[in-house]
């Protein structure tokens, strides 16, 4: 297959339960008789790995784009055949580790144990060990990581913005807009399924007419700009129908009824 991600472990990911800064988040290189599963949540489902788990260190979040040190295994026994490697949040219990990253599309891999030390090298383009990218502004992306936006229990709101605006990747939060289209309105009946986020469709009521609508926001509401992150900028490349001219009546928007919904986690 291809590197991906765990479903569960990006759902949990989007609740704010996975912290990649402050975790313990380990490595398991994983033998040919493992199987990728959707379905698998905890260490518990990998079984035995090969040689001993390491735990990523040097991290770094930046811009969305998770970083380590590169790892180190050691001498690996001979007579296994590796074929994968899982990434995962250690909870010191195999059956509350959540599982987040699949990888087996790595140099090297699968590979005959020989009794060799092994090194493994993330990738030093752009993504690294992992990123979160368009349409999630970079540093909302890293606030994701970090694990400080809940998309179930924190207020997500969403708003229009006029063709005006001016997109900079240094944007980060409500208050580097300088204007927006109409009342942003609060994401109700919110679900994450499997790292797929999606929301009722929004109204946001009457619009007067004069203004045209070039993009979606979407940001985390505190109650105030300065501190409200911005998360994600639906464009016509993710949202139908833009640019869409304002002409005094009232303004819904449906979210997309396909897999990804409003956005997904797990790689197309």
């Amino acid at each position: 297959m291809a590197n991906t991600s765990y479903p569960k472990g990006a759902q949990k990911m989007l609740g704010a339960s996975i912290d990649f800064a402050d975790d313990t988040i380990k490595a398991r290189l994983l033998p040919s008789t493992y199987t990728f599963s959707t379905a698998h949540e905890f260490v518990a489902s990998l079984g035995t790995g090969v040689g001993t788990d390491q735990t990523l260190t040097g991290k770094s979040i930046t811009g969305g784009v998770l970083d380590a040190d590169d790892l180190a295994f050691g001498t690996l026994a001979p007579g296994s055949t590796v074929k994968a490697m899982a990434i995962y949040k250690d909870t010191g219990n195999t059956s509350t580790a959540p599982v987040l990253f699949y990888y087996d599309t790595v140099a090297g891999f699968p590979f005959d144990t020989n009794g060799g030390a092994l090194t493994v090298p993330w990738d030093n383009g752009v993504k690294k060990i992992a990123r979160i990218t368009a349409p999630f502004y970079p540093l909302g992306a890293q606030k994701v990581l970090a694990g400080e936006i809940n998309f179930s229990a924190d207020t997500i709101k969403v708003v229009p913005l006029p063709t005006s605006y001016v997109y900079d990747d240094a944007h980060e939060f409500l208050d580097d807009i300088a204007a927006v289209i109409g009342t942003a309105q609060t994401l109700t009946s919110k679900t994450i399924a499997d790292g797929v986020f999606d929301a009722a469709d929004p109204s946001f009521g009457a619009i007067a007419s004069g203004s045209t609508i070039g993009s979606y926001l979407i940001y985390k509401d505190t109650g105030t700009p300065s501190t409200s992150p911005l998360l994600i900028r639906l464009t016509s490349d993710y949202a139908v129908g833009l640019p869409l001219g304002t002409n005094g009546f009232a303004l819904s928007h449906q979210w997309p009824n396909g897999a990804t919904k409003i956005f997904s986690l797990i790689p197309a």
